[in-house]
């Protein structure tokens, strides 16, 4: 079995900002995407990540200001994934790191980003796939069956088995 890689359902639009950015910047940007996070970036190589969670704890809750920068509230322990990864070594990784979002690098740069819920639904499709052929091969079989033991008798009549006549 083929197993599906990282690149074919990661994100590759990713919300990025610079590492000089607001945090007030990042809450505006986390805003306007649907994907609950902003990567931090210097160049084009991801040194942290914003979610929105990062954002409720480490500013909403204890009353920080949004001036402040977004590099100050960015979690920068990043585990990132390569794009050719297979998806089973990504829940692997998910399992062990039990983060929600990572980035996908390629040669040290930023060219994705792959959530878990991606890679979990991933694998169920690939699972409930593999799942219907079975079915049919189980089909095909009991079809089979059905010929060898029910019909079989009935052609045995006129089938020639070389024998005198």
């Amino acid at each position: 079995m083929l197993m599906a890689r990282v690149r074919k359902i990661m994100l590759a639009d990713v919300p990025t900002l610079k590492k000089e950015a607001k945090i007030e910047d990042a809450a505006k940007l986390l805003s306007k995407n649907d994907v609950g996070c902003v990567v931090i970036v210097e160049g084009k190589k991801p040194i942290g990540i914003v979610t929105e969670l990062d954002l409720i704890r480490k500013v909403i809750s204890k009353g920080q200001g949004m001036k402040g920068p977004a590099a100050g509230i960015m979690t920068s322990s990043l585990v990132s994934m390569n794009p050719n990864m297979k998806l089973d070594e990504a829940l692997k990784i998910i399992d062990t790191k039990r983060f929600r979002k990572y980035p996908v690098v390629e040669n040290g740069e930023l060219i994705g980003l792959v959530t878990k819920r991606d890679i979990v639904n991933a694998i169920s499709e690939n699972v409930r796939f593999h799942r219907n052929i079975q079915n049919v091969v189980l089909v095909l079989f009991v079809l089979f069956e059905f010929f060898v033991f029910v019909l079989y008798k009935y052609l045995y009549m006129y089938i020639p088995f070389g024998g005198g006549l």
